[in-house]
């Protein structure tokens, strides 16, 4: 019991540590220009991503975008052609995070908007050119009869991250490096079978991601600086 106690009490402590630091890190940040770019032309990524094909693009609703505010951003809804079924994308760009609350995590917001959190974990998505795969959060989420699974993870030019508080402990050193704290956030997430089950939706999500990725890359490299594939 005490080693448990002791294991909460060290987590706690990092976690508060990381929030301080992030903090400290924004308060520095402020007297640092930056060189990121505007906008990240979201809107070339492709209509037709693996066997899904663009049914809509939707803009944020007023007040979302308002308390977001996001530099860039794509919400799509894509269709596969041979059953129909959706996969929805949101891809958010934030040019800095000195002036900017930047990405709301999807942990906080999705449960804010009645969503119960049946299945969550930290995973390795497979994508071309990574053999390790990327840093990913799966969450399998109910509201009434209805189910979801979203992926989700951080990404720039520099890195890619799972965790919200991590991209915030790169704040300060990549202002200082590379005069730059953009960050962007993307989700996938697709609606579960009337049976729920989770690893057919799994397998169409990680798909779609693995095609995506290479797109992603094209849009956060620069020339200068292209991130490696």
């Amino acid at each position: 019991m005490s080693e448990r106690k002791s294991i909460s009490r060290r987590t706690a402590m990092i976690a508060i540590s990381m929030i301080l630091i992030a903090q400290v890190s924004s308060s520095y940040a402020l007297f640092i220009g930056e060189h990121a770019p505007s906008k990240l032309d979201l809107d070339v990524i492709p209509s037709r991503i693996s066997s899904w094909v663009l049914e809509r693009e939707q803009p944020l609703e007023p007040d979302v975008a308002a308390y977001l505010r996001p530099d860039d951003y794509i919400q799509r809804d894509y269709r596969r052609i041979s059953d129909g079924s959706f996969i929805s994308l949101f891809v958010a760009y934030f040019k800095s995070l000195q002036t900017a609350y930047g990405p709301h995590s999807p942990r906080v917001c999705l449960p804010g908007a009645g969503w119960l959190v049946r299945e969550s974990q930290s995973i390795k998505l497979p994508v071309p050119g990574r053999p390790d795969g990327i840093p990913a959060n799966k969450y399998v989420l109910e509201k009434g009869t209805e189910s979801i699974l979203v992926l989700y993870w951080y990404q720039n030019e520099r890195r890619i991250w799972a965790n919200e508080f991590e991209f915030k402990l790169h704040l300060l050193p990549d202002l200082l490096r590379y005069r730059r704290s953009d960050v962007s956030l993307v989700r996938v997430v697709i609606p579960l079978g009337r049976d729920a089950s989770v690893d057919p939706s799994m397998k169409d999500a990680t798909r779609f991601a693995a095609a995506l990725y290479p797109h992603l890359l094209d849009r956060f490299a620069t020339p200068e600086q292209p991130l490696p594939r």
